[in-house]
């Protein structure tokens, strides 16, 4: 009866371990670690929710809806830091989205500094604005549909004898040429910032940001989580950064995270 009880307690101590290791990312199909992410979500269970949506990244699969689940996942622990972070990269993906921004502003309203930004011409503020309100991609499809438009407006004007549609096809031409264009160099810069990323998020509570890259050099000013910075040179383990008023200085590489 012993060796009946112990055979049976070591089988049941073995079902549990199998049914805990079924459990873990690695080997929960894309799908069911979706569900399951969500569904931690909504039972406040945040940690667990966001071990299976940082499985789901590693894995390739990021989305807008992904980063903009942990953004949510991470303002909900208080972390205010990674949640400005990935809903910056969810804005990255769906720049238009609304939610996103809405929630972005939200979480930026936490941190603590307040930086005046640089004055920039209304022309300037107006060109980012129209080039954000949809993806790189969006971009070149419609840099694609002006092209062919263009296209087919040349080909209307030397093929066609009617005067006025060879005038229609003339100013079409001219028309999908300056959309092409336009289309262009939006998609082009929409990929260059998602590939070549040059902004980052200060992840510690506080930082000293110095006037060189060493740390015995002068205090310049002091960053706080979640502060948006835009980074330039690097110097072995230090970054130059630049905040929204234009001032510069130097902080150790691992105080931010890249919004990439």
């Amino acid at each position: 009866m012993l060796i009946i009880a112990l055979t049976t307690t070591v089988l049941a101590l073995a079902q549990e371990a199998n049914t805990a290791e079924a459990a873990t990312p690695a080997t929960i199909g894309n799908e069911q670690m979706w569900d399951d992410a969500n569904t931690a979500y909504v039972n406040a269970n945040y940690p667990r929710a966001l071990e299976l949506y940082h499985a789901i990244e590693e894995r390739g699969l990021a989305s807008a809806k992904l980063y903009y689940n942990m953004g949510n996942a991470y303002f909900k622990t208080d972390d205010m830091g990674h949640a400005i972070l990935y809903y910056n990269k969810a804005l990255r993906l769906a720049p238009g989205d609304a939610d996103i921004r809405y929630n972005l502003d939200v979480a930026n309203s936490y941190t603590k500094d307040r930086i005046q930004v640089v004055p920039e011409l209304f022309l300037t503020r107006w060109v980012r604005t129209v080039r954000q309100t949809i993806s790189g991609n969006a971009w070149a499809v419609l840099s694609l549909l002006f092209f062919a438009m263009m296209l087919f407006s040349v080909m209307v004007y030397l093929l066609v004898q009617s005067l006025l549609f060879r005038k229609i096809g003339f100013f079409a031409s001219i028309v999908g040429l300056l959309l092409f264009v336009v289309t262009t160099a939006f998609a082009v810069t929409e990929r260059r910032e998602a590939t070549s990323p040059s902004e980052a998020i200060v992840m510690n509570a506080s930082v000293s940001v110095k006037a060189a890259p060493e740390k015995n050099a002068t205090d310049m000013f002091v960053l706080h989580e979640g502060t948006k910075v835009r980074v330039g040179d690097r110097v072995e383990n230090w970054i130059e950064v630049t905040i929204a008023d234009g001032n510069k200085g130097w902080l150790e590489e691992r105080a931010i995270e890249m919004i990439d």
